[in-house]
């Protein structure tokens, strides 16, 4: 029978840097109500209205209404920017 890794064990030989973050993550959404979130990609050079319409677009692709989707991505743009301290104003 295979054997399951334990993830978090293996994350943090290879780079406790991530894990830190992916704790601080899990826990800003658990203060935040535990909402859910997309996969997206944002790059350095979008300010910060083309990452949230980035956001809006992904949670449109999860079945999300407009007014929903455009709530959570302006939840996440937030989040994005108390857990990487991204300040593009």
């Amino acid at each position: 029978m295979a054997h399951r890794d334990d993830i978090r064990e293996r994350t943090k030989k290879l780079n406790p840097r991530i894990l830190e973050l992916s704790d601080k993550i899990d826990a800003i959404l658990r203060e935040s109500g535990g909402c859910s979130g997309v996969i997206v990609t944002t790059t350095e050079d979008m300010t910060p209205e083309e990452e949230e319409m980035e956001l809006f677009a992904g949670f449109l692709k999860e079945g999300y209404s407009e007014d929903i989707a455009a709530k959570k991505a302006k939840e996440w743009l937030a989040a994005m920017e108390r857990i990487f301290g991204k300040n593009k104003s």
